[in-house]
């Protein structure tokens, strides 16, 4: 029962990812660096971007950009009325 032997491969092969059948030491802590990495670039881009959002017309219904854009927490139109939900 169960899996059969692992067919023959080439040795000489390298490979970046580590070959066939790698199994690294550490594959879960290097995947919790990459992931917090990856978690902190994201961060970084979307607060940027949230800082510099701007729209030239207001939206017609709700969106969820509105929660944090800087534009509509500030309130700088008198007369703005938020849209209302769909």
């Amino acid at each position: 029962m169960g899996g059969t032997a692992h067919k023959p491969y080439p040795k000489h092969v390298w490979s970046p990812s580590g070959g066939w059948w790698a199994q690294p030491k550490a594959w879960k802590r290097n995947t919790a660096i990459i992931g917090l990495g990856a978690a902190a670039v994201v961060g970084f881009v979307f607060k940027k971007s949230a800082d510099l959002e701007q729209r030239t017309l207001y939206p017609r219904v709700w969106i969820p950009s509105m929660m944090w854009s800087k534009q509509f927490k500030t309130k700088d139109d008198p007369n703005f009325q938020p849209p209302e939900s769909l």
